[in-house]
């Protein structure tokens, strides 16, 4: 198993992290309104698909377009905390940082990065990582990633937790 291989499972696991979290703020987004919902729900069904996708491979499938669409996601993420969005029940009011936010944002973060890093021309014959370090940094990956979802996801609504944000009574722990 070489590095690339180490930091492409590094990928996936991240990608499964932000889409399961996404997938647990998916009820207080249907709350607000039915169109952050379903862009919730559509975000979450892809970073869990490609996460299923890049695990099962050798290679990271669509590295240029994940990393596009994952560092837009990062955008809008940081408008709606910022500015807010120009549309929706509360057009132009800015969010409060969740917990749930934060972490699938370091997650798509690492998306990012690993991604980058996997994909990165290797010189011939990269050398092969033993089975005993390759097998420690590939759970240290998955159990970071794991450390990271579960508070996350414990935060939203999902896990019993809600938060409220702006001056509405609606409640909301977040997302991007």
């Amino acid at each position: 198993m070489t590095r690339s291989d180490v930091v492409r499972c590094w990928a996936g696991f991240a990608s499964l992290g932000a889409g399961l979290v996404h997938f647990s703020v998916v009820r207080e987004h249907l709350d607000e309104w039915w169109l952050f919902g379903v862009f919730f729900i559509g975000l979450g069904t892809m970073q869990v698909l490609w996460a299923v996708a890049t695990l099962a491979r050798d290679r990271v499938p669509f590295p240029r377009l994940i990393v596009l669409a994952t560092t837009m996601t990062l955008v809008l993420w940081a408008v709606t905390r910022t500015v807010g969005l120009p549309v929706g029940p509360e057009p132009g009011e800015a969010e409060s940082a969740g917990l749930s936010d934060v972490v699938a944002g370091v997650l798509e973060l690492v998306v990012v990065l690993a991604v980058l890093a996997a994909t990165r021309q290797r010189p011939a014959g990269e050398p092969r990582r033993s089975t005993p370090v390759a097998v420690s940094l590939l759970a240290f990956g998955a159990l970071a990633v794991s450390a990271l979802t579960v508070p996350a996801i414990a935060s939203s609504s999902a896990g019993g937790h809600v938060h409220t944000h702006g001056l509405g009574p609606r409640s909301s722990a977040g997302g991007p």
